[in-house]
């Protein structure tokens, strides 16, 4: 006889009777102390993983959706908006008889007119090739567009944007001496995160030197100038910070020389390329993970008249032997920063 029939014809043998759902996972009348808590450890942990599943869920269909709607507009942009050769737009001026300027009326271009219909803030198209393809909103302070997206859904990824304080869309001389624009980190690669190689790539930089940044009526391009890695924190700094968000009309307080002294000596890589009080200037901010608050920085100069993405010098970019960083950097990677003779 097999054991099993054995214990089957022991009397005192009674079969596991098969439990219900419920009987199995939720507390029942007639349950032990630790029965009960065992099926509400359970019941928390089964409701955890549902919560835990449709917040990833949600996650997920939202990079999904972000790189839609951004492959969208950038075939939009591709057809519509796309630019010729590089060459900068000059301002048609002409002088009435009494030597005042008269100015040629500003066209919205066709592009930012399809914009504009899906938002009233899009203010312009920022791109680097094989780095940033983004559309840029301007609104009424610097937070609002941090967590909502160009349709204004609420998205964590936001929408690039421009400083609220920036005069971006008026005549080129009537703009803001250094138009800042600020955008997400992504680490799936979207919004500003493919920056992170200007930090340290020589090729890289070599390579996409050039910002394009559509406003709502001139294509302008600016070659790149800087790199680096800034607190935002004073305490990171020794109650410092270089505020280069504040760089945005050049006066008494901040100054044109300042700022380029501050991008000399903090820069990743020297460039070779000149400067000037008269030039205007482009930002690109986002988060850096150095150390909490950290940022990067980009900054670009506009091309000036005759200059194209052809004809100007490249050839003096070189590495930056000894680039300023916050004290924070010094205090966990070693070294100290000595400033030029």
């Amino acid at each position: 006889m097999a054991m099993s029939d054995e214990v089957r014809s022991n009397p005192r043998y009674k079969p596991r009777e098969k439990k219900s759902f419920a009987e199995s996972f939720l507390p029942m009348r007639g349950d032990t102390p630790n029965q009960i808590v065992s099926k509400v450890i359970v019941l928390i942990s089964i409701m955890a993983l549902i919560v835990c599943g449709v917040i990833l869920g949600v996650y997920f269909y939202h990079i999904f959706e972000a790189k839609q709607n951004n492959s969208k507009i950038l075939s939009k942009y591709n057809e519509i908006g796309s630019r010729a050769s590089g060459e900068v737009p000059q301002a048609d001026l002409t002088l009435d008889e009494n030597g005042e300027i008269i100015r040629s009326p500003l066209v919205t271009m066709p592009f930012a007119v399809e914009m504009l219909e899906i938002n009233k803030d899009y203010a312009g198209y920022v791109s680097i090739p094989n780095c940033i393809n983004e559309a840029v909103v301007q609104g009424t302070d610097n937070e609002y567009y941090l967590n909502k997206n160009i349709y204004d859904q609420t998205r964590q990824c936001g929408t690039v944007f421009a400083d609220y304080r920036n005069v971006v869309n008026d005549y080129a001389d009537l703009q803001s001496d250094n138009i800042i624009l600020y955008g997400h980190n992504q680490k799936d690669g979207t919004m500003f995160g493919e920056m992170d190689y200007y930090k340290w790539d020589l090729k890289y930089w070599l390579k996409n030197p050039f910002i394009y940044f559509d406003n709502k009526y001139e294509q302008n391009v600016y070659v790149i100038i800087a790199s680096f890695v800034v607190n935002d924190d004073p305490k990171d700094d020794n109650g410092n910070v270089f505020d280069y968000y504040n760089y945005i009309k050049f006066n008494d307080t901040y100054t044109y020389d300042n700022f380029i002294k501050e991008l000399n000596e903090r820069t990743q890589f020297y460039t070779g390329i000149d400067v000037n009080e008269n030039d205007k200037f482009l930002t690109l901010s986002t988060c850096s993970y150095e150390w909490d608050t950290s940022r990067h920085v980009i900054i670009g100069r506009k091309l000036r008249a005759g200059e194209t993405t052809e004809n100007i010098d490249l050839s003096g970019f070189e590495v930056n032997p000894n680039p300023k960083w916050p004290a924070i950097y010094y205090k966990y990677n070693g070294g100290a920063y000595i400033p030029s003779a």
